[in-house]
């Protein structure tokens, strides 16, 4: 299967160029290449702008390399690659360029081409992906393919020098053939024709040994001999200051040495970095770095060379040093123009991995380990045997959604930033932090059992606790934590997330700052995922029913309207209480789905006791939940609904709990005056349970308030619920707007509602919800 995300394609782009292969390294590209990127052809070629002719370095076709034959660059995809840099073609691309055969052997659609530079400029050839139909690729393919052409073009620069050399040995050597070997000066210059070679193939031998740090040490080694020099280094700049170089490599009389930094003005290290190369004939060692400590005071001879990336930019600088004085420098300069090529292309090799892994394994919002990087150490800490117990803490941030949601993305990375920096300040060493995606963090604590981990978990939810101000917002932030434990609860890194993420579930659903996992918590999960599993196909399948419960006048107990009550029957469940299953429908998203079934059921409802020649007085309540209310096609939905069954929008009325206006309260207000000017009613439920402002209250374009039976339950008994009714109803009048109780058992709550100024209710009293051909039978004859 194909990567589909950055991380995993520039992962498997790092282990693929990471591996020694047995092919040529273009012949190794190519062939990663197609793979990571799910082509049918891959090809690097070089282009000679002399000849204007294309040769074709390595293809691969269809899971096997190819040959072809060189051909002549006029009309070729290639040459717009030349001239532009890249050319993409979607499809029909043997069309647009039909006098190009290859592409019509291949049975080319798709085309993408990148050009392929010198590590100084300039054009040398192109990378080209080829696909028998239109050509899709994953969005980081640009990415991919830039980091591939740097290092196809240091290793084609490389190539390229080595044949250079290759032929001016040849031609010198027949040169003396034809001279003879008599002259003293002839045999100087065969001995270095001889050095040339052996030089050729130091670099060559290098080539084939391993990458990495050990690669750059075998090079300075090969480097130092070939060239007779008691001293070979490679430097690279430091990151951050440009003045100072860090040495990779130091061989000094064939033994390596410590590395070291130091400071490069004044020394003739600065030289290369500024005109590319220094040359001391002699008397070099008084001008060398005082870190050296006067350990190379015995040097005569420097020679060094910078090393340019693929876009010209110094990296660093090679060299060597000779105990005697330098007379002809020619040999020395031309090897190690050799070698400074593929030293360069090693570096930027290593760099680009640095990057490419850093991409698959780093969060670049908030710069820990991400969710790939997370799983590889939480595999390496389980499967190492000295591994006895540890603790997995699973994070997830409350509430975090409105942050975004009100102050923007942009302003949430950088809350999110923040947090990791807190949550990493309150850990100890060996303790590992990463963040899984969105507001989800994970903590490894190894070697730690229950009490140390719930401690954890407490330091985590305390360096939180103060606002966090940011960009001059202050934000008050709590955190759910999940812990499970190894080997208590899990044997494999998988199920002790999967546990760690059920125990946050609950300290969610608990409200508590942290939870360690229980064994009945992993049943309650699988039985809600049943119930979640069922109730996806009855609403797909329209397999739930409505019941009305009626809304009456509390003076006269006339009927004044009614609320639909979802209501499901399972053949498997049995009766499945709407407590039960609206809140798995909220959390598994299904409950938009839900709420569009309410309003078609309700409209066709309305419509079928038209058809009968009942009509009911007032409003139809449908509830809509908090994520219903922000869809943006809600009103559009309702409309068509009311127009499809011939419903006037003024039969049905909304009700929203209060904290489902609370959850984005300008886009609630925006929303109500749009539902109010079509003719809807609308009621805010379950009021005083939430946390609404007044001055939010008063800006809504509700027209009835539902006073929430937790209060009306226990007025006659509780002084403090009798003050919060009376509270509600005497607001609810000053604002202008209706109130209406719910829950109503008794004569005496009735009474007690009345005197109170509340004149509209419901409850067990008049009656439970009825389905609805009962609820016609007993209310709309």
């Amino acid at each position: 299967m194909l990567p589909t995300s950055a991380p995993e394609i520039f992962r498997q782009l790092a282990d693929k160029l990471s591996c020694v292969s047995e092919e040529g390294f273009f012949q190794h590209l190519v062939r990663s290449l197609a793979g990571i990127l799910g082509v049918d052809h891959a090809a690097i070629e070089y282009v000679d702008s002399h000849q204007g002719t294309v040769s074709t370095l390595a293809a691969w076709s269809q899971g096997e390399f190819i040959e072809t034959a060189p051909y002549s660059l006029q009309s070729t995809p290639c040459q717009q690659v030349a001239e532009h840099s890249r050319l993409f073609v979607f499809a029909s691309a043997r069309q647009q360029f039909p006098d190009d055969q290859r592409l019509d052997a291949l049975s080319v659609e798709g085309y993408l081409g990148i050009s392929i530079a010198a590590p100084g400029g300039g054009f040398l050839g192109a990378i080209a992906l080829m696909h028998s139909s239109a050509l899709e690729l994953p969005p980081y393919a640009d990415e991919v393919l830039r980091i591939s052409a740097a290092l196809a073009g240091a290793e084609l620069a490389r190539q390229l020098a080595e044949s250079q050399t290759r032929e001016r040995l040849l031609y010198k050597q027949q040169a003396l053939k034809r001279i003879g070997q008599h002259n003293t000066a002839l045999i100087n210059t065969i001995h270095e024709q001889q050095r040339f070679q052996h030089a050729v193939v130091s670099v060559a031998t290098a080539v084939s040994a391993e990458n990495g740090e050990a690669f750059l040490h075998q090079l300075t080694a090969h480097m130092a001999e070939a060239l007779s020099a008691e001293v070979g280094f490679i430097a690279l700049l430091d990151e951050q200051d440009a003045d100072i170089a860090h040495t990779l490599t130091l061989y000094v009389h064939g033994q390596c040495q410590d590395n070291f930094a130091y400071y490069l003005p004044g020394v003739p290290c600065h030289k290369v970095m500024v005109e590319q190369e220094c040359i001391v004939h002699e008397g070099a060692a008084i001008m060398l770095p005082t870190e050296t400590n006067g350990a190379l005071s015995w040097v005569n001879g420097y020679v060094g060379r910078r090393l340019d990336d693929s876009h010209g930019q110094p990296m660093g600088l090679i060299g060597v040093m000779f105990k005697k004085p330098l007379d002809d420098v020619d040999v020395v300069r031309n090897v190690l123009q050799i070698f400074a090529a593929r030293a360069a292309s090693e570096l930027e090799r290593q760099q680009d991995e640095v990057r490419i892994r850093q991409l698959a394994f780093c969060d670049s919002g908030t710069q820990l380990p991400n969710r790939a990087a997370f799983m590889r150490h939480l595999e390496r800490v389980v499967a190492d045997k000295h591994t006895t117990e540890l603790a997995l803490l699973l994070l997830d941030l409350n509430h975090f959604k409105e942050i975004n949601d009100t102050a923007g993305h942009d302003l949430g990375d950088l809350v999110l930033k923040a947090v990791a920096k807190r949550f990493a300040a309150s850990l100890t060493e060996g303790q590992y932090l990463a963040r899984l995606g969105g507001d989800e963090f994970v903590v490894v604590c190894p070697g730690v059992e229950a009490n140390r981990a719930l401690a954890t978990a407490q330091q985590l939810c305390d360096s939180i606790a103060q606002p966090f101000i940011v960009e001059q917002h202050s934000f008050e932030l709590s955190v759910g934590i999940g812990l499970a434990l190894y080997p208590q609860h899990a044997a494999t890194p998988l199920e002790l997330l999967k546990h760690a993420d059920i125990a946050m579930y609950q300290a969610k659903r608990q409200k508590l700052p942290a939870c360690v996992f229980e064994p009945w918590m992993g049943r309650v999960v699988a039985e809600q995922l049943h119930i979640a599993k069922r109730l996806a196909s009855a609403i797909a399948a329209k397999q739930l029913s409505l019941h009305f419960q009626p809304q009456v006048d509390l003076h006269s107990g006339q009927l004044i309207g009614a609320e639909a009550l979802c209501r499901w029957h399972d053949e498997e469940l049995g009766d499945v209480s709407p407590g039960k299953f609206i809140p798995i429908a909220e959390e598994r998203g299904m409950i938009v789905a839900l709420g569009s079934w309410v309003i078609e059921e309700a409209c066709r409802q309305l419509a079928a006791w038209r058809e009968q020649g009942r009509s009911m007085p007032g409003q139809l309540a449908i509830n809509i939940a908090a994520q219903q209310f922000e869809e943006d096609d809600l009103v559009t939905g309702l409309l068509g609904c009311c127009a499809h069954f011939g419903v006037e929008a003024k039969q049905l009325s909304l009700e929203i709990t209060e904290s489902g206006i609370m959850e984005n309260p300008e886009k609630a207000i925006a929303m109500t005056e749009v539902l109010k000017s079509k003719g809807l009613g609308l009621s805010i439920d379950d009021f005083g349970t939430g946390y609404s402002s007044l001055a939010y209250l008063k800006r809504f374009a509700a027209d009835k308030i539902k006073i929430d039976i937790s209060f009306v339950r226990d007025m006659l008994t509780s002084d403090n619920d009798r003050v919060i009714v009376a509270t509600i109803i005497a607001m609810a009048n000053t604002l202008g707007l209706e109130t209406i109780a719910e829950g109503i058992e008794n004569q005496n709550q009735i009474n007690a509602l009345l005197a109170m100024g509340c004149a509209q209710g419901q409850g067990y009293y008049f009656d439970r919800p009825l389905a609805a051909a009962k609820f016609a039978q007993r209310w709309l004859s």
